[in-house]
């Protein structure tokens, strides 16, 4: 039979997920009615359009760890430092973690490779890294 403690705490997170669901469901219900205003106005300004083809901009979280544009920078510069070697996402992130100073840690790490991966991907769509192959981290990439 089921723990009573047990029974307790899976109520109270399920209020707690039912709750924030609540929430959001009434901002996603705000911004539509935004949205409408907008789309209602444009009409207004221009008849003529195509309110389809304004594609939506993409919502993108803010790092705690780089200022906009910094952790580009540092990675051409490790990228730079390796003189034309095949990196890792994970070696990358633990250059990261050196270059900001931070407690080498596994979670740390784990977080700089995910800021990483973010910029080598974006990178690789200008064309300025290249997929290298693969070793015993993963997928490694140089620079172009």
């Amino acid at each position: 039979m089921a723990e009573s403690h047990v029974v307790t705490a899976l109520i109270s997170k399920r209020a707690e997920l039912a709750g924030l669901i609540e929430h959001h469901q009434k901002e996603m219900d705000r911004l539509a009615d935004d949205l409408a205003h907008l789309d209602a106005t444009l009409k207004l300004f221009s008849p003529e359009i195509d309110l389809r083809t304004i594609r939506a901009k993409a919502h993108r979280m803010r790092s705690r760890f780089f200022r906009p544009g910094e952790c580009q920078r540092l990675v051409l510069d490790i990228f730079r430092e390796a003189q034309g070697a095949a990196l890792s996402s994970r070696q990358i992130g633990q250059a990261l973690v050196a270059r900001r100073g931070l407690e080498p840690t596994t979670i740390m790490i784990e977080q700089m490779r995910k800021n990483a991966i973010g910029v080598v991907h974006r990178l690789e769509r200008t064309g300025t890294l290249i997929p290298a192959g693969r070793d015993g981290h993963g997928a490694t990439w140089a620079v172009a």
